[in-house]
């Protein structure tokens, strides 16, 4: 990839009958079995705080917050599935500083309004030390040892953030929100297959929102809406896979997102509960020049092509108004519940539902590398007493066969949500 010109679970015992599912990829050119290890791992954090104890008119607080990690890393690479001695070996060893200073105040009137603006000075320091000490893979295919590599990345940034908050009434508030965020400079430097290490300069975002938090009905509804939009300057993407199986650090020039929100929850008579909230987001890349490597096998690339496809090289495309991967433009979520008390205890019906509209699974955009939409849902009719729970249950009752991810860099394969699971279940809290 190159640049040319982002409840407590219960303990249970389960038996659940499965429906096996399909599984291998198919022909692999060539096999790819790696392992990382983390030898050593220290961190030492601390933040002193100072804060104001009022429940109206002015408030503050201020602090000092400090970080500080060693980390080892190692990873290795084998030819082979069976083999126990690896055919590469990479070391890494990374230490991360950060150090924030920030402070905030806040006002509540009489009227319902609340005023609140903070801002924090942040200063981040990162250095790796990456070597590729041995490796008896052929040259051709990145080989060979690589030099120990020293890189060094830091940044200073000040962020903030200003807010108001306005009772309308007991049960209606509106608010809007405007912030500065950031994030750090990055270091990617597992040279395994690649032979570079990668960097990402920190990324800024403005952000602006507003929005309505309700409750209505004397408590029996509640209803929440939220607009937004953001702005985010040197967005740090990881370009994975391709030709080379490489994950590689870059930044978009900018990444422009908008989108809207709601929600609600009802509970119209005693025991029976209504959950719902749909979203919209659009969050596009906007970068003339930006371009990535395609997948390694064999696919049908939608993006306008940069440098084509050369001998046993995939492609490379621009990736400029491509929305982000894994970032479906709507998502739907619905539950109903019902409970009824029955001797010691209650039965239950509950089901829940999820839909989301398509995605991509990397920068580039590809037919075989997407999925359309997605439809689960599930059926849960249980009784409940004390401590024990008995249920039987169904998810995925439509069966939807809808892909998730992928893997690019030598086959077309996608793994794919779980199918249609059904079974009983018998739980005890403890």
């Amino acid at each position: 990839m190159a640049r040319q010109g982002r409840k407590p679970r219960r303990h249970r015992r389960r038996l659940r009958l499965l429906r096996p599912a399909r599984i291998g990829p198919g022909f692999i050119p060539f096999p790819a079995q790696s392992q990382d290890n983390v030898p050593s791992l220290d961190q030492f954090t601390q933040e002193i705080r100072i804060a104001s104890n009022n429940k109206g008119g002015f408030g503050y607080q201020a602090g000092v917050f400090y970080f500080d990690e060693n980390l080892d890393i190692e990873s290795f690479d084998f030819s082979n599935p069976t083999d126990t001695s690896p055919a590469a070996i990479v070391n890494q060893k990374q230490d991360s500083k950060a150090l924030g200073i920030f402070g905030s105040v806040n006002y509540a009137t009489d009227s319902g309004l609340t005023l609140q603006a903070g801002a924090r000075w942040n200063h981040d320091k990162k250095t790796l030390d990456a070597e590729r000490l041995f490796d008896i893979r052929p040259l051709f295919v990145g080989g060979g040892p690589v030099p120990e590599t020293t890189t060094r990345v830091k940044d200073s940034q000040l962020t903030w953030d200003v807010s108001a908050l306005q009772e309308v009434s007991p049960d209606v508030n509106v608010y809007a929100r405007v912030a500065k965020g950031y994030r750090a400079p990055a270091i990617q430097g597992r040279i395994l297959f690649d032979r570079q290490v990668s960097t990402a300069n920190s990324e800024r975002t403005m952000s602006y929102e507003a929005g309505i938090k309700t409750v209505l009905f004397d408590r029996k509804l509640r209803f929440n809406f939220d607009a937004y939009f953001f702005k985010t300057k040197d967005l740090q993407l990881s370009a994975v896979g391709g030709g080379t199986n490489a994950n590689l650090l870059l930044n978009a020039d900018a990444v422009k997102g908008h989108g809207l929100e709601a929600e609600f929850e009802a509970r119209p008579v005693t025991g029976l509960t209504f959950t719902g909230g749909v979203s919209l987001n659009i969050a596009k890349i906007r970068d003339s020049g930006l371009v990535v490597e395609t997948c390694g096998a064999p696919c049908t690339v939608l993006d306008p092509v940069a440098v084509p496809a050369a001998p046993f090289q995939p492609s490379i495309v621009y990736i400029d108004g491509n929305q982000l991967p894994q970032a479906p433009k709507w998502t739907i979520n619905f539950t109903a519940g019902y409970e009824h008390p029955v001797g010691p205890g209650s039965i239950y019906f509950y089901t829940d539902w999820y839909h989301r509209s398509k995605i991509q699974f990397f920068l580039y955009r590809s037919v075989e590398f997407s999925d359309d939409s997605l439809l689960e849902g599930g059926v849960r009719i249980g009784y409940k007493w004390d401590k024990f729970d008995v249920a039987g249950f169904v998810r995925n009752i439509t069966n939807d066969e809808s892909a998730v991810s992928g893997i690019d860099f030598n086959n077309l394969t996608a793994m794919v949500n779980e199918p249609r699971i059904w079974g009983v279940e018998f739980g005890v809290k403890f």
